[in-house]
Formats: structure tokens, C-alpha cells, sequence
């Protein structure tokens, strides 16, 4: 196997990974995919490659949710909120630096991990909800479009707020569904991804879709209380590796 065909395999593989991680708890395939393809491909491309996963894979979890109508009554501050703050992330892709972003996200993410660790009855107060959900979506917005990454503001929500297994899936799928439509035709108006690389990022719906199916299949099998431990554990790694990317660049 040439050189070209083991670098396709490893980009089948790693968003294999992504879809199978976004099944089977309903978050983490940026993160996932952006951190293992940036080690060897340009930001701009694996923000290409991941563009129409992205969208398929968020509507593939609203749909398979039967709580959008619930998830959009409560969340469309947050949402529009979200999508704005996208629009405005897109626009800062080229120019802005993250690192600091990344470090002071990094901290506040373990930092509320560790207090979950030790306080398990931590949750936000419902009279402090609809305040601190625009500021999380408009915070979560500018993340996601300056590197595609939205989910540890988002999870670190929605977990405060406690909610079950499957009402955290049908949020957590319809907010980032609304803000990766205007992500993509925000980065496609700008010309930072292309008409051909679009046809790459369709074909990697493959894997993806792919793994998301097994994950899905195992998700139904975990319990609410390890489902929460799984989420706790994922959102510990993705602060520990904004706090990463930010230190080391």
C-alpha cells in the first residue's frame, strides 16, 4: 500500500473513531477528529473534511430524538444566541489568535469537572437558566467558528442542568445542528472550504455514519448513571485538550 492509500486509510479510521464517539454519547467528534487530523493535515482541510459530517451526523441525532419540540422550547435563546455567535467565530477564523481561549476554556471545563467529581448534586439553579444560556451559546458560537469546536461550553451546560440521557442527546443534537448550517455557509461564502473539497467531506460521511450507527447501538445499552460518568470522563478530556492545544500551540 502506497503512501496515498495509508493516509486515506488513516482519515477512514480516525473519523470511524469520531462517529462512533458522537454515538455513543452524543458529543465529541470535532474534537476528536480535529485533534488527530491536525497532527498531520492543515487546519483548513480538516475543518473541509469535517463540514458535511458535521451537519449529517447533528440532523441524524435530532431526528433520532424524540424530544426536539421540548429541546427547542427551552433552548432557542441559546440557539440563536449560538448561531449568531458562529457567524461572528467564522469572521475571526484568519486573524484571531485561540490560544488564550483555548487555556482559559481548558480551566474552567476541569474545573467544573472536578467540582461535579466532588459535589455529584452540582446543578444550575432554574432561576439562573435563562440568563447563562445566551452567554453560553454566543461563548460556544465564537468557538465553533473560529475552530469548530463548540461542544465543552455546550456539554458543560447541559450537564449543570442534569438533564437525562436522551434529553441531553435531542439538546445538545438540535443546538449544534443550528449552528453547523450557518457555520458552513459561513466558511463556504468566505472561500475558506471550496466546492471540490465539499465532495471529499460527502465521502467522509462514509465512516462516519458508519461508526455514529455503532454508537448509537451502544449508547442504548448504558445506563443513565454511567452515562453521566462517561460524560464527565469525555468532558475532562476535551478541557484537558483545549488546555493542551492552547499551552503548546
Amino acid at each position: 500500500m502506497d503512501a496515498t492509500a495509508w493516509l486515506v486509510a488513516s482519515i477512514a479510521l480516525v473519523l470511524f473513531c469520531g462517529g462512533f464517539i458522537k454515538g455513543a454519547i452524543g458529543i465529541g467528534m470535532p474534537v476528536f477528529v480535529v485533534s488527530v487530523l491536525g497532527g498531520f493535515l492543515t487546519p483548513h482541510l480538516v475543518i473541509a473534511i469535517l463540514l458535511v459530517p458535521i451537519v449529517v451526523s447533528n440532523l441524524w441525532q435530532c431526528l433520532s430524538s424524540v424530544h426536539l419540540r421540548w429541546a427547542l422550547a427551552r433552548f432557542w435563546p441559546l440557539i440563536l444566541a449560538f448561531g449568531l455567535g458562529t457567524w461572528a467565530g467564522t469572521r475571526l477564523l484568519v486573524s484571531v489568535p485561540t490560544e488564550g481561549l483555548f487555556v482559559l476554556l481548558g480551566c474552567v471545563v476541569l474545573g467544573f469537572c472536578l467540582t461535579s467529581w466532588l459535589n455529584p448534586h452540582l446543578h444550575l439553579p432554574p432561576r439562573l437558566e435563562g440568563g447563562a444560556g445566551p452567554l453560553v451559546g454566543l461563548f460556544a458560537g465564537v468557538l465553533n467558528g473560529v475552530s469548530l469546536i463548540n461542544g465543552p461550553p455546550l456539554i458543560l451546560y447541559l450537564v449543570a442542568l442534569r438533564l437525562e440521557r436522551e434529553h441531553f442527546i435531542g439538546a445538545y443534537g438540535l443546538i449544534a445542528l443550528c449552528g453547523s448550517v450557518p457555520l458552513s455557509a459561513s466558511l463556504i461564502g468566505l472561500g475558506v472550504v471550496t466546492l471540490p473539497q465539499l465532495w471529499w467531506s460527502t465521502l467522509a460521511l462514509i465512516p462516519v455514519m458508519l461508526g455514529l450507527a455503532l454508537g448509537q447501538y451502544l449508547r442504548r445499552r448504558i445506563d443513565q448513571a454511567r452515562f453521566r460518568r462517561l460524560l464527565l470522563v469525555a468532558l475532562a478530556l476535551l478541557g484537558a485538550n483545549l488546555l493542551r492545544r492552547g499551552v503548546m500551540g
